[in-house]
């Protein structure tokens, strides 16, 4: 009997910090997914945004928050996904820190289907702020050459917020999570199940604050990424 094709994810963002928003989505997804693989990914600097803090630090928080993710992975039961589900390995992309300019997804994931094989479902796991925006991502129709784009929604989250190309990508391509584990790409898979109401924006801040009062931790971060933003002195100005 021919062994499965592998299912591997790639959970990428700023990370400035990586949350409990994002620890929460590796999780879901790695659960319903069935996942072999999760792959937590820094982004480099993105081309839609500026300021942010130095891919050294964003990578070195997501490096801990990969090991808290990976010990609670293996510490729950997973409900959702099939029979033959593995406990799924966390790792940390650094293709896009490592890449010099503008990073776009597409080309990531680009690079990642060799590595991967023909065969293996790969997805890209997304909000559903970012698939409302999805066509003006560099390229993206080619995203799906490549990889799924798994989507985490709000419950009752109003599909009708998205233009009408990436409406039409979701009438071609929208499927369920067994199709994205059973197929190398193509898909579009929309979950509603979690209700992330956590802002970086708003972490930072409290960041700051905490830090100014010497909060010893953050209940939207884990407190490794915690320690490590205070023992850098990160979000201070």
């Amino acid at each position: 009997m021919n062994a499965r094709p592998k299912r591997i994810a790639i959970l990428g963002g700023t990370f400035d910090p990586i949350h409990e928003g994002h620890m929460a989505l590796g999780q879901r997804f790695a659960h319903v997914l069935a996942l072999d693989e999760l792959v937590l990914m820094p982004a480099g600097q993105p081309w839609q945004k500026s300021g942010v803090s130095s891919p050294a630090h964003r990578l070195a928080m997501t490096r801990l928050a990969a090991t808290e993710l990976a010990r609670r992975l293996a510490a729950t039961t997973n409900e959702n996904a099939t029979p033959d589900a593995p406990v799924t390995h966390v790792s940390v992309g650094t293709d896009e820190v490592e890449r010099k300019g503008n990073t776009y997804t597409v080309e990531t994931l680009q690079a990642w289907r060799p590595m991967v094989g023909a065969d293996a479902s790969l997805s890209l796991v997304i909000g559903a702020d970012q698939l409302v925006g999805l066509d003006r991502w560099h390229d993206w129709l080619h995203l799906f050459d490549y990889a799924h784009i798994c989507v985490e929604a709000r419950p009752g989250f109003d599909l009708t917020n998205v233009s009408p190309a990436v409406a039409a990508a979701l009438a071609q391509r929208r499927c369920d999570a067994e199709a994205i584990r059973r197929r190398p790409c193509g898909g579009i898979f929309i979950d509603q199940t979690l209700d992330l109401p956590i802002s970086a924006t708003e972490i930072r801040d409290l960041a700051h604050r905490g830090l100014a009062y010497g909060a010893k931790a953050c209940e939207h971060v884990p407190d490794t990424v915690w320690h490590y933003v205070r023992d850098h002195h990160l979000y201070e100005d």
